[in-house]
């Protein structure tokens, strides 16, 4: 039983990959589907006794599925151990079919009793949420919506099987009423719905129990992606030699702050600097030259008039970040167009995606960084239609465009070869203009230091948001960009860490 907020690293499946994971379990390696029911339902009172050992009376709400049926299992279980369990059916036992007919069968049989359906819930310490699982496809409504509104209502902690009741299980985003757990206990895989999209405003703490089936039956079915383990810095920013010196960690050269925006590529380039990065220069109007310089005295600032400008700091980067601060304008479509004819690793991020989306194009040695609303208008379409499924919306990006992309936001993507990576850490403290800019300085950090691009991506998302829980001990409100930098040495120094 694995808490995936811990950061390690976990396989990640569409909710179709996941049912494969069933069907392979059940049709080729001959475990029966009544097996993986009751190890679900073990697995789930196991959690329930860590978590909440206090509970004493707890009312078990089953759907008409495979997961009332897990449900009907849990209910049997905590019974035989002692404690005092109710179950509300909200489909007529009648009705069920199947493994869920026979586990609710042999509740029955122990003595268990079903309570009358209504939205005024009996008087409990712990509410179990087994209405639907993964297979939810329709919006929620009547007596569904009214049952689970009134979960939420009631004061007592909730325990969800598989997935809170209502969210969809691809896309992370509610479908009608959803249940807003305490916990998430969910089984064999996880779903990119639990990772991605509002799904953290309903999952609550995020346990996997992967039923004890064989590493046989997880190979058969190609994950979508993984979750991005903590051990990727350890593994990716060891202890320094004694002897290193700045040239041994790259140059990053940062292309932004048109006149009126200089802070946004000072942030990037502090962040560069702050992540270990050798040398940082900042190429910038030059009306911003003084506000950059006089921000962070480790940035070499150099003011550009006209694309030009560029070639020479070209020269001497092994890494460039375009894009914050910048602007659209004449001055900003010349020096954008001039990066794009450097062979280095490029970060584009804000205007200057604004800019790719009238230019097109692909490239295997770039990493772009949108954010919803810019991955609109690089798809052309709208910021919901990206927010609708974020992880189609990713692939579709990397499909275009080629190279790393990152999808930002709560539960943010990273793409390679259309392999995902989830970010499970990060809050609401990253809502704050110029968060954005610090990522694309850390990532541009970490691939100055020779780190793959798409491991720099994923490091760079991991830092990014551990730096945000680091300075939002006290609440999420109020954050600045800039207080993420200091947060970031720490972060990067793992094996120092005591």
């Amino acid at each position: 039983m694995d808490y995936i907020n811990h950061c390690d690293q976990h396989p990640v499946y569409s909710s179709e990959q996941a049912r494969q994971l069933d069907s392979v379990a059940i049709e080729k390696f001959g475990i029966k589907g009544y097996e993986l029911m009751q190890r679900a339902g073990k697995a789930a009172l196991t959690l329930i006794k860590q978590q909440f050992p206090s509970a004493k009376r707890i009312l078990i709400i089953t759907g008409g599925g495979n997961n009332g049926g897990d449900g009907y299992i849990v209910a049997r279980l905590a019974a035989k151990s002692g404690i005092e369990c109710s179950v509300m059916p909200i489909v007529p036992v009648t009705k069920l079919r199947g493994d869920a007919a026979r586990a609710q069968n042999d509740f029955a049989i122990h003595d268990g009793d079903d309570v009358d359906l209504s939205t005024d819930l009996p008087d409990c310490d712990l509410i179990v949420d087994a209405i639907f699982g993964t297979g939810l496809s329709r919006l929620v409504e009547g007596i569904n919506a009214d049952i689970i509104q009134s979960i939420n209502r009631t004061p007592v902690p909730v325990v969800s099987l598989d997935i809170p009741s209502g969210l969809n299980a691809t896309s992370g985003n509610p479908m009608g009423p959803t249940v807003y757990a305490n916990t998430t206990i969910t089984f064999i895989g996880l779903k990119t719905g639990l990772l991605t999209g509002q799904a953290r405003n309903y999952t609550g703490d995020i346990v996997l129990d992967s039923l004890d089936l064989p590493a046989e039956v997880i190979n058969e079915v190609t994950e979508l992606g993984s979750t991005i383990a903590d051990s990727i810095r350890t593994r990716l920013l060891p202890v320094r030699s004694a002897s290193s010196y700045k040239n041994n960690f790259g140059h990053v050269l940062v292309i932004g702050g048109n006149r009126g925006y200089p802070n946004a590529a000072r942030l990037a380039g502090e962040a560069a600097a702050r992540v270990g990065a050798g040398l940082v220069s900042v190429a910038t109007h030059p009306e911003s030259v003084t506000a950059v310089a006089a921000g962070c005295a480790s940035l070499m600032v150099k003011g550009v008039r006209d694309a030009r400008g560029l070639g020479p700091l070209l020269k001497k980067a092994s890494v460039v970040a375009i894009g914050p601060g910048l602007g659209q304008d004449s001055w900003a479509q010349k020096i954008f167009a001039r990066a794009l004819e450097t062979d280095l690793p490029l970060i584009i991020d804000a205007d200057a995606l604004q800019l790719l989306s009238g230019n097109g194009g692909n490239n295997d040695h770039w990493i772009l960084t949108p954010h919803p609303g810019e991955a609109a208008k690089l798809l052309a379409c709208s910021p919901a239609d990206v927010e609708a499924d974020r992880v189609s919306a990713i692939l579709a990006l990397h499909e275009q465009f080629k190279g790393v992309t990152v999808l930002k936001g709560a539960g943010t993507l990273t793409c390679y070869e259309q392999y995902l990576g989830f970010c499970t850490k990060g809050n609401a403290s990253l809502a704050s203009g110029g968060t954005g800019d610090v990522l694309t300085g850390t990532i541009a950090g970490l691939v100055a230091q020779g780190i793959s691009l798409f491991e720099a991506t994923n490091c760079g998302v991991l830092l990014h948001a551990l730096a945000g829980e680091a300075v939002s001990t006290r609440g999420t409100r109020g954050i600045l960009a800039a207080d993420l930098l200091p947060a970031l040495y720490p972060l990067v120094n793992p094996c120092h860490a005591t």
